[in-house]
């Protein structure tokens, strides 16, 4: 094998070993020190939907890297922690938005962006400090 084929084989392997591991976390299915969204999720003990959707979208953005979300990114989160998603997902978005936890953040094609204020991100992170 020449040195191109052997470093795009290693790439290849690299890449496959990387899309595992996210799968991994999204699914809330990593064990270790790597905190699952369903773990998460759970250890903030959401009584509302919107607290629930409040920590979902905080872990698209803590752990995943993505500092807004979609509606469709919500619905998935709900599915990956299992959790029946609310009847009326615009007004949990609504209410985080009432709430001054999330505001708009444009547009991606159709689908509207939304991102975490300071006071979402607070909210979560004082729970989380008081042993939740």
């Amino acid at each position: 094998m020449s040195d191109t084929a052997d470093l795009e084989a290693r790439i290849d392997e690299l890449e496959s070993r990387l899309s595992e591991l996210e799968q991994l976390i999204h699914d809330g299915n990593a064990g270790g020190d790597v905190t699952g969204m369903r773990e998460f999720v759970s250890r903030t003990e959401p009584g509302t939907h919107a607290e629930r959707a409040l920590a979902i979208a905080y872990y698209f953005d803590q752990y995943q890297g993505h500092e807004n979300f979609t509606r469709a990114d919500l619905e998935d989160g709900y599915r990956t922690c299992r959790e029946q998603k609310p009847a009326n997902m615009s007004d949990v978005i609504g209410d985080l938005e009432d709430k001054g936890w999330a505001m708009d953040d444009g547009k991606d094609g159709q689908s509207k962006l939304r991102r975490l204020t300071a006071d979402g991100l607070a909210k979560i992170e004082e729970g989380l400090d008081d042993g939740t």
